[in-house]
């Protein structure tokens, strides 16, 4: 097939073809990608609830077995009826040869959707994906402007409240870095007002980024920076506050990939923290400049792409194990508190 432009792609996830058995789904934002992987699983008519329809596989363990995916795509469904397989989290490791064996011989009754980070142009599997007749790639990149204040006017506008231009502006800039989250913050407010006509500037401040929310970001700066005490202090009050496990490792994971760019741009343009903290965009907090900062101090490239590959797995176990979601989550931010303090070092 071929790719989309970044344009195209919200045009083709309203009314998806099947002309391509393999979807690729890459990009910066992994709550746009994760959404959008979303939107055409549902779409595909797959029964999403039978555990013999959906499949789902790791990227590492993809690209450790290079016929894992094959062999997952070629069986036959016991029951008979279209399976879907989806492929996400992050590895290091190359998938380009697990997925040229479907994209050579591709699956019947049977559709793949991958989910991948911001890959270049010169990446193996794009460019394959791209040039297979089989396949389609579909780039997701970040929020602009136009596409922030269409989310607003989706999820507030027409809902059938009002806001003024100024709110409006406010609202769009504590959004953006995420997809999946801008929409989340914006269905909060949503309902905070629920029999409202407006809403209003002060709201936006109150609701947007609450309290459960202020907990999640002291969760996230004790892990890391290495404050184990406060780490388990503050898992405690965000369980107390009903903050679900996937959550705290998806609020994790956003701003681990916030640090790995801001960390990688600093490399490139040799920039000091400071000055890089006031042009983070969603901007953070002041309040938290210290704890970003002393991140950004503490953790290399490398390990931070350690770390990303390592959330990626606990946010796909936290949704495959819910009963032991709350365990893992845990688990995993202390590791990672463990290697910020050894990095400290």
């Amino acid at each position: 097939m071929a790719q989309l432009k970044a344009h195209e792609v919200d045009r083709f996830i309203s009314r998806p073809t099947k002309d391509a058995p393999i979807l690729l789904i890459y990009g910066p934002d992994e709550g746009l990608v994760s959404e959008r992987a979303d939107i055409l699983a549902k779409a595909s008519g797959v029964d999403l609830k039978d555990p013999f329809s959906l499949i789902r596989l790791n990227s590492d363990d993809v690209a450790a077995d290079k016929s894992k995916l094959a062999d997952e795509a070629h069986t036959i469904s016991m029951f008979g009826g279209e399976r879907l397989i989806r492929v996400s989290g992050s590895t290091r490791r190359d998938m380009t040869k697990a997925v040229a064996m479907v994209l050579d011989t591709p699956p019947q009754d049977c559709t793949i959707i991958i989910e991948a980070g911001d890959l270049k142009r010169t990446s193996g599997l794009r460019k394959q994906v791209e040039k297979s007749k089989n396949g389609l790639a579909l780039p997701c990149y970040q929020d602009n402007d136009a596409a922030l204040n269409g989310l607003i006017d989706v999820e507030i506008t027409q809902a059938g409240f009002k806001i003024d231009q100024e709110t409006k502006n406010f609202l769009r800039s504590q959004l953006g870095a995420n997809r999946r989250a801008s929409r989340n913050e914006l269905q909060k407010l949503a309902l905070h007002a629920h029999g409202q006509s407006e809403i209003t500037l002060d709201e936006v401040k109150a609701i947007v980024g609450d309290t459960s929310e202020l907990i999640l970001d002291e969760v996230i700066d004790a892990a890391s920076t290495g404050n184990l005490k406060s780490l388990e202090e503050c898992l405690e009050q965000a369980r107390e506050s009903g903050s679900a496990p996937d959550m705290i490792i998806l609020s994790a994971l956003r701003h681990f990939q916030m640090l790995h760019a801001a960390k990688c741009q600093m490399e490139t343009r040799r920039q000091n923290p400071q000055s890089l903290f006031k042009s983070l965009r969603p901007p953070i907090h002041f309040s938290r400049e210290r704890a970003v900062v002393g991140a950004l101090n503490i953790w290399n490239s490398d390990a931070l792409f350690r770390t990303l590959t390592r959330l990626e797995k606990a946010s796909f176990d936290c949704r495959s194990n819910t009963a032991l979601a709350q365990t893992l989550a845990s688990t995993t931010l202390l590791a990672i508190s463990l290697e910020a303090r050894a990095l400290a070092r």
